[in-house]
């Protein structure tokens, strides 16, 4: 047999092993993923800062305050005559009645502004009404933004003089005592202060259905603001939010306003919807609550969970009188 084309057989046999590149590629993968995620624990624990002795300034991370100061419309001032007098009148509820002697907040602000203040806030009121329509069983309506204002737009105090009549507490008469003797002619600047009241009470902070339902902390309040302005258009307006509070429960456990969500939002989101209520209307917000006595500094300022000490009150007149004394501007829309 012709042999001559036959291969010659190897003698050796190759080593080594043959290469799946299904499983290269699946390594690969599982590298890259456990890299990952090795970056990303680091990256969520951070890096830490050496302590070298140099001190942090931290009012860097200080939250900014909501304030917007409108400047005065010079065309609402046509017509009405400035008698030199920078008066004022306070509307509200504790912040200005928790003291009505010579350390009182009205007192207080018309020393650092050099004006006439009349206090006309009332104990434990709110700025929402507890019915949309006045229900003479629940009397104390009168009391609340809507209605004093009101009172005031009609010239008749009649039936808020009643009703203060009625109520143990003198502090109810003080002010309708008060109202009597209020020119609306020569106010020059009206102050809106609410403590946490609404929030405390449940009310619910707007209804986006009806955005001037009056039982509605916001609708309330737009409500009132539309009218003042519709009413007497040569007045200023400020609305001054709450300080920081704290909630207390049926239990008398305190809770932080600023986490606490009792039904329809935490304290700060009924501040933050009343600066967009009242910028809608056109009025100027003073933000007390990051700007004036807020979660780190209270404990200074307040005497309990609510309610403000003499040092808070001054801090809060030199808030406003600031404003009052070096921020009032007018503008011409011509």
């Amino acid at each position: 047999m012709n042999n001559e084309n036959k291969q010659p057989e190897e003698t050796t046999k190759k080593t080594g092993f043959k290469i799946n590149f299904h499983i290269v590629i699946i390594a690969a993968i599982l590298l890259i993923a456990a890299f990952s995620v090795y970056r990303l624990n680091r990256w969520n624990q951070g890096t830490a800062i050496a302590d070298d002795g140099v001190e942090v300034d931290p009012s860097q991370f200080d939250v900014e305050a909501l304030d917007m100061i409108i400047p005065m419309d010079a065309s609402r001032l046509e017509g009405h005559e400035d008698d030199g007098v920078t008066t004022i009148l306070c509307l509200g509820n504790n912040p200005f009645t928790d003291d009505r002697g010579d350390q009182s907040l009205a007192n207080m602000i018309a020393r650092k502004t050099d004006s006439v203040v009349y206090d006309c806030a009332f104990p434990d009121s709110s700025a929402a009404c507890k019915y949309a329509i006045y229900n003479p069983e629940y009397t104390k309506d009168h009391f609340n933004l809507f209605y004093v204002v009101e009172s005031f737009r009609n010239n008749d105090l009649t039936a808020i003089n009643s009703i203060a009549g009625d109520e143990a507490d003198p502090r109810y008469q003080e002010a309708v005592d008060v109202m009597k003797t209020v020119d609306m002619n020569k106010v020059d600047i009206i102050l809106i202060m609410y403590d946490s009241t609404d929030y405390n009470n449940g009310t619910p902070s707007d209804n986006p259905d009806s955005p001037y339902d009056v039982t509605a902390f916001t609708g309330g309040l737009r409500a009132t603001l539309n009218n003042i302005k519709t009413t007497w258009p040569y007045i200023r307006v400020f609305v001054m939010s709450p300080t920081y509070a704290q909630y207390m429960d049926e239990d008398g456990n305190l809770h932080n306003g600023t986490t606490k969500d009792i039904g329809n939002g935490t304290l700060n989101h009924y501040v933050v919807k009343e600066a967009e209520a009242t910028m809608s209307c056109g009025v100027s917000f003073i933000d007390n609550y990051y700007g004036t006595i807020n979660e780190d500094n209270y404990q200074e300022y307040m005497r309990d969970h609510l309610h403000l000490n003499e040092k808070g009150r001054e801090k809060v007149a030199d808030r406003i009188a600031d404003i009052i004394n070096n921020r009032l501007g007018v503008v011409s829309s011509n």
